[in-house]
Parts: structure tokens; sequence; C-alpha cells
């Protein structure tokens, strides 16, 4: 009889990913299910070890039915920073007999009848940057040969993961960049961007099930918010910062922020050789359509409501809100009741998103722990 666990010398490769990783890794997952149809579960977390988070990220399942959204520290969780110690990956034949204090994760596996598995960490030189699953739903699905060859398949999902995770890097390292200048040359000063983006994963997370939102296109939402208003890095001083109201011209100067900051992302876009993968899509789609408003009154392409990406219409509540509940040079911050009255009015005039609306407007606790983490400073 095998082991219950048994462990391998983990090879030092490095690797990459391409710009839309759940579509490859779908592929993936169809090649390895020809020859071993038991495995029923490749999934892929990220690991950020500045905040020592574990995340889902992709995954391809048999059945359909996914972990999302899963968080967990590192450190919590110690069968798993054993593997990254040690560099090794591991064969459990039986989760049920193996693990008796269940994680949320091995929580799932059981709840799906998941029997078996095999873990592979993925490095960049000597840094952890996440883990790959292979599950199964029968038991002793991992011998020596199995084993073997899935550590071939492991090296090559990896490559396709660190280049990935190389461009998005890029992105949110150039994203930073220019997100420093707008936010220079702009009177949202603070924690503005910040919070931003915490709203807008926030309301992503809540609407997840719903519109289908994975893991992966959550990520490039979190981190691309942000960059919405970066075209205002052409926009003259005078106009920019100008106190008090802008005339008719110089709101049509104004304006034309939405064009250059799709002329400077496509410009990124080139540099990085992104393509037209999700992350491009996600982070073109909230700077080019953020201005949208559902009845048709938005810029500069005047779209209706369903023509306008979720996405950007997220990353509108997200400004609206946090515009209102924050204090700005020219105001102070609304009171929570007013703030509700307000946009729950853009509601009704069919320029906000409802949904996404409702889906922010009722995390209640969430939005007060985005506000203490990244409040301005006083």
């Amino acid at each position: 009889m095998s082991e219950t666990q048994r462990y391998r010398p983990l090879g030092s490769g490095t690797g990459a990913s391409a710009v839309n990783l759940t579509e490859h890794l779908r592929v993936v997952h169809g090649v390895i299910s020809s020859r071993y149809p038991a495995i029923d579960r490749v999934a892929l977390a990220t690991y950020d070890p500045a905040s020592d988070a574990l995340k889902t990220f992709v995954s391809s399942n048999h059945d359909g039915i996914k972990l999302d959204h899963y968080f967990a520290r590192l450190s919590d969780v110690p069968s798993l920073k054993k593997l990254a110690l040690t560099r090794q990956s591991r064969v459990v034949d039986d989760i049920d007999s193996t693990f008796n204090t269940n994680s949320s994760h091995t929580s799932w596996l059981k709840s799906r009848d998941y029997r078996s598995s095999f873990t592979v960490p993925v490095f960049h030189g000597e840094q952890l940057t996440g883990f790959l699953f292979f599950d199964s739903k029968k038991p002793l699905s991992f011998d020596i040969e199995t084993a073997g060859f899935l550590e071939i398949f492991s090296s090559l999902i990896a490559q396709l993961y660190l280049l990935q995770l190389q461009v998005v890097h890029g992105m949110v390292g150039t994203v930073n960049v220019a997100s420093g200048l707008a936010r220079i040359r702009d009177l949202e000063t603070g924690q503005h961007l910040e919070r931003m983006a915490a709203y807008s994963q926030l309301m992503a997370i809540r609407m997840a099930d719903k519109h289908q939102l994975s893991d992966e296109f959550i990520e490039y939402l979190f981190l691309f918010a942000p960059l919405h208003d970066i075209g205002k890095v052409g926009i003259p001083d005078k106009v920019l910062l100008k106190p008090g109201q802008l005339d008719a011209p110089e709101w049509e100067v104004m304006r034309r922020h939405v064009e250059i900051g799709e002329l400077i992302i496509n410009q990124m876009a080139g540099d990085l050789k992104l393509g037209n993968g999700l992350a491009f899509t996600v982070m073109h789609n909230i700077v080019a359509y953020h201005h949208e408003r559902g009845d048709g009154s938005g810029y500069p392409h005047k779209l209706k409501m369903d023509a306008i990406p979720l996405e950007a219409r997220i990353v509108a509540v997200a400004d609206v809100y946090d515009a209102l509940s924050s204090r700005r040079p020219y105001k102070e911050p609304w009171q929570a009741a007013d703030i509700a009255i307000e946009i729950e009015s853009e509601v009704r005039k069919g320029h906000l998103d409802g949904e996404c609306v409702i889906a922010l407007m009722e995390a209640v606790s969430e939005r007060e722990q985005i506000q203490r983490k990244f409040a301005d400073p006083a």
C-alpha cells in the first residue's frame, strides 16, 4: 500500500503565461485529461510575498464548479508552507484520511468529492509565486508515472503563468508611475486611487456569481481601476487645476482626457506586447468607458447601459461614491444618508448601474473597513 503523502524534489525552471491564462489552462487540462481522465481539476493560486496572501486565480474543472475568491495567509496553511520551504511537490492519496483539520480549501475539496491530489509550488528564481493543484475524485490517482508526467506539465503551466506575471507586473509598474503623475496633477489627492480599487474589487466579488466573473478578471479590475483617469496627464494646468466651474470650451478640453488615456494605454500595450487578452481588455475598458452613463448622457461614446462594459460601470460607481464620501480641497465629506440619497438618485436617472450600487452600498462593514485602511492623512 502506498504512503498517504509522498514528496518529490521540484525542478527550478522558470516560466511564463499567456495573456488570458484561464483559456490556456483549459487547453492544458484537456491535454492532460486525454491521457489521465481521472484528473478532474487543475487550479492555480497566486502568492504575494509582501502580504503573504494566497489567492485563487484560474482553474479548469470537469464538473464546472470552481473554488472562487479564496484567500488565505500562507503562514496559516502549514502544509503548503512546508512545500514552499522544501521546494517539493506533494502527492496526497486520500484527502479524507490525510487532512483531519479542515481549512476552507480542504473542506471545499471534500464537499466536491475530491479524493486525491498532486500539489506543486511555483517559483520564479528563488521567489515563490504560487501553487498548482491537480485533483481527482478517485483515490490513489497519482502514482509515480502520473506524477512524473504532471511535473512536466507543471513546468509548462509555470512558464505560462510566470510570463503572465511578468506582463502584469510590467503594466502595474507603468500604472503606478502613470497614476502618480495623474495624482500629482489632479485635485483628487490622498488615498483616492487605493479606495477606488478596493471598492471596485468589493463590487466585483459580490457580483461574481451572477455575472460569472473569474478571479482573473477581478484581479485585473483591482489592478487597473487606478488607471481610469490617466489621460488627465495630458490636460493643461489652466483647465485641470482651475478653481470653480469650467466653461463650455474648457469642459470640451477636459473631456479629451479619455481619448488621451486610450492613446496612452494603447502605447503601453504595444510596448509590452499585450495583444488583445483579458488583461488589456479590462484595462482598456476602464479607461475608455468609465465616463459613460447608462442613459447615454456620458462621454465620449454616449453608450447606453447594456453597451457599457461591466468593469467600466463598476469603476464609475466607485469613483462617484469616493468623490461624495471623501474630503476634497473644495468640499467636506458627505454624510452617509446624503450619499445614499444622491447615489440612488443617479440610479433613478439611469446614470449609474443599480446593481453595482446595491453591491457597494449593502457591503457596509467592508466599505467602512476600506475607508479606515485607506484614510487620507489629516
